[in-house]
Order: structure tokens, then C-alpha cells, then sequence
């Protein structure tokens, strides 16, 4: 295997090329070649200069170079910094080529700053990272659109999403505007940490959700979901060895401007 490749393009467009034998990007037609990046830094520097107001999330294609039939060639970029060359492919891109598809993740400021793979549930439910930490897709936004007091604008009136954070991963403290409701579905039991609503967070309670005490019978409706009130610190993680998948529900309606992190 060669020296892998790396490409950045936009989830919904590899999901179109993704069941095809050839992934042929406009640039093809525009520049004559595939834009590649030779190492996961680059790819960073490139993601954060050419594609910081996407509002998808980034695909990276993880392509060894040998199993291409199209020539690559390593050049200077069309504004040349530092003598840096990147690879140029010069034909379409073969699935077969394609070795892992990986997500270039966003922190909370929105900068791209790391390359990761997705876990096999993350694959299977189509989930992505999430800013706060774990895996996530939108999967219900209600058609009822509300003005809420103290909004910037409308919002829906419930947003739901999927919601999954594997062992080590957690839910880093941060606040909604909005209630949020937590609904355990598999895995290991999830610990839910409140801190209170004030500019800090300052631990004041702990939930556990799911684990044996949600399996039937049931010793209590609060194993299987949660209230978090609008404006309240909250944190999230695994309380045991194994990935926990969740719903959250959000009214009104989430969006990223009511969405907070703790510095």
C-alpha cells in the first residue's frame, strides 16, 4: 500500500458516489484533478480555510494511491505557501481505492480539529460527532414552527435526535436554552450530571439512566428518562464498560445559537 491520501468532501455527495464504482468530483471538470491532502494536518489547515461555514458535516476518504488507475501527481498549490506540494489526482477516484471513510470532527467553535473514525452503531445509524462530544443525527424536527420569548427568531417546536457516547467518550458540561428530554434506549447505563443554572456549572445532582434497572420489570419510570429544565448545565458518560445509545428531545426546537459551552 502507498502513502494514504486524504479528501475532504461533503457527506450527502459521497452519499450519492458511495455505491458506485467511480467517485468523480466537479473539480474534475473545473481543474483537471481531484484535490488531495497528504496528511490528516493538512486536511485540518484545509478544512478550516475552504470549508469552516459548511453546514454539513465532512466526509474524509482515506484513499491508497496505488490502487488508483489515474495519475497523482504532487504540486504546488494555486497560492503557493512554503513550498508545500499536495497530491492532484488526474481521473476519477475507484471505490476500491477508497481504504476508510472517516468524519472530520468540529469542536464547539465550529474549527475542525481532528480526523476520526466512526464506531460500528455510529456507521449503522449514520450518526456524526457532535461538538459537545459522542456521536449524533437529527432524526425528527417538528413542521410546527413557534416564536418563542427570548429567541433569536422562529424555532421548531420540537427537535429529536439519536444520541450515542461509547466508553471513554462524554458529553462535556454545556446548556441548552431550551427543556431537554434524555430517553435511554441500549447499552450501558448513562450517568447524567445537573449543574445547576448559574454561569458556571456546579454538580448538583446525578441521574442513571438504562443498565439492568430499565430492563423489565421496570423499578422506576426516572431509569429510562430524564428531564434536563432549559438553561441548566449538564454532562453526560457511560457508567460502565459499555456505549449507551439515547433519543433527546429538545422544545423548542434545538438549534446550535442556543447552544452553550462550558469554557
Amino acid at each position: 500500500m502507498g502513502q494514504p491520501i486524504y479528501h475532504l468532501v461533503p457527506y450527502s455527495i459521497w452519499g450519492r458516489f458511495a455505491p458506485r464504482d467511480l467517485y468523480t468530483p466537479q473539480s474534475l471538470d473545473s481543474h483537471g484533478f481531484v484535490h488531495f491532502s497528504g496528511d490528516e494536518a493538512t486536511l485540518l489547515a484545509v478544512a478550516n480555510a475552504y470549508y469552516h461555514d459548511a453546514t454539513e458535516p465532512m466526509a474524509v476518504l482515506i484513499v491508497d494511491p496505488d490502487r488508483l488507475s489515474a495519475k497523482v501527481r504532487w504540486e504546488p498549490p494555486s497560492e503557493p505557501s512554503e513550498d508545500q506540494l499536495f497530491p492532484h489526482v488526474y481521473g476519477p477516484i475507484e471505490r476500491s481505492a477508497v481504504i476508510d471513510v472517516r468524519v472530520a470532527r468540529r469542536d464547539a467553535g465550529g474549527r475542525y480539529s481532528s480526523v476520526t473514525a466512526r464506531p460500528p452503531t455510529a456507521k449503522a445509524l449514520d450518526l456524526i460527532p457532535h461538538p459537545e462530544g459522542g456521536w449524533y443525527r437529527e432524526t425528527w424536527a417538528s413542521p410546527v414552527r413557534v416564536s418563542p420569548p427570548g429567541y433569536e427568531g422562529e424555532r421548531a417546536s420540537a427537535t429529536a435526535i439519536l444520541f450515542l457516547l461509547r466508553p471513554g467518550e462524554e458529553s462535556r458540561w454545556h446548556r441548552v436554552r431550551s427543556d431537554e428530554l434524555w430517553l435511554w434506549h441500549s447499552g450501558g447505563p448513562l450517568q447524567l450530571r445537573l449543574g445547576g443554572a448559574g454561569d458556571m456549572p456546579v454538580q448538583e445532582r446525578t441521574a442513571v439512566l438504562g443498565g439492568p434497572a430499565a430492563q423489565p420489570p421496570q423499578s422506576a419510570a426516572e431509569s429510562l428518562q430524564a428531564l434536563v429544565p432549559a438553561n441548566t448545565w449538564q454532562a453526560a458518560r457511560p457508567a460502565g464498560d459499555d456505549e449507551v445509545l439515547v433519543s433527546c428531545v429538545v422544545s423548542p426546537g434545538f438549534e446550535f445559537a442556543d447552544f452553550q459551552m462550558a469554557p
